[in-house]
């Protein structure tokens, strides 16, 4: 059975969203223009809005989650593939798995409970009081709820993700090539570097892949990134995401002059993003396993 009209039923469902969402954003798109992206003002009252801030917010938390989930889907990925046997890897394995199969929600309040209040205690607050005059680390953490909390709430949460896309990716490479490292005497640390560079494309794919995911993720960034419409180059500062400003807004949005179409036109701006990420990390993927698989 073809699954060719499954397929474009997907991506006519996709296409017509994208239609849907940019029709609802004309209206402020119309009104506003470009202004709509280079303000961080929001004022549904006076009918003022910016969306400069939050989509910073989405771009910088999104970044700071897959760097997060690079340094420990990496390390996790070598050792479930070239470490571990028999039970204990059956152990690991399904606990990777476990914490994808957990909802965002355990991990927002999780996170809004017990990360933020150690990342401002045991992180925060000793890199202001170190490293002050980098602007990175120049704001004093006042609540913990940041920029680098949800980034490292998002970046946990998408672990399973990315370490999945890069076990797959590292099983894809044939036999062959870790057997003709042993074979020329290569060592197993030699060996698994070797392997490491031959799926750094899909690694990076899969990278993109969490990107595009965590671009998305509202229910941690709510509880987290301090939702305030404040644009500062300090990861201790609050800030928004796209995500959690529709989440928070939207509700109420029909009360106030363009403001439902404000937030579509965020919601256009993140969904072509991340559509194009995933489009971009396919074509990755696809030219890295027609040159990698013999």
């Amino acid at each position: 059975m073809s699954l060719l009209p499954f397929s474009l039923s997907l991506l006519a469902i996709l296409i017509i969203s994208i239609i849907v969402i940019m029709q609802r954003s004309l209206e402020a798109l119309q009104v506003f223009g470009y202004r709509l992206f280079i303000s961080s003002t929001w004022n549904p009252e006076i009918g003022v809005y910016g969306l400069l801030a939050p989509l910073v917010g989405s771009i910088v938390t999104s970044l700071l989650a897959v760097f997060f989930a690079l340094v420990f889907s990496l390390p996790l990925t070598i050792t479930i593939t070239e470490h571990l046997r028999g039970i204990s890897k059956k152990i690991v394995t399904s606990i990777v798995e476990l914490m994808g199969g957990i909802p965002t929600i355990v991990y927002a309040v999780w996170a809004s409970q017990y990360l933020v209040p150690f990342l401002k205690t045991f992180i925060m607050e000793p890199l202001h009081r170190m490293f002050s005059f980098i602007p990175l680390f120049s704001c004093r953490p006042a609540t913990g709820f940041s920029v680098l909390s949800a980034g490292f709430a998002i970046g946990i949460s998408i672990i399973p993700y990315v370490t999945a896309l890069m076990i797959e990716a590292y099983h894809s490479i044939p036999i062959a090539y870790k057997e003709a490292c042993y074979g020329i005497g290569a060592t197993r640390y030699e060996t698994i570097r070797i392997m490491l560079s031959l799926s750094r494309p899909a690694i990076l794919a899969a990278l993109i892949l969490g990107l595009a995911r965590s671009l998305g993720e509202t229910t941690i960034a709510v509880a987290t990134v301090g939702n305030s419409m404040y644009l500062s180059a300090c990861l201790f500062a609050p800030s928004y995401t796209v995500p959690a400003l529709i989440a928070s807004q939207f509700a109420n949005a029909h009360l106030y002059a363009h403001a439902e179409s404000v937030l579509y036109t965020s919601i256009l701006v993140v969904m072509l993003i991340s559509v194009m990420l995933s489009f971009y990390a396919s074509t990755i993927l696809i030219r890295w396993r027609s040159r990698i698989v013999v």
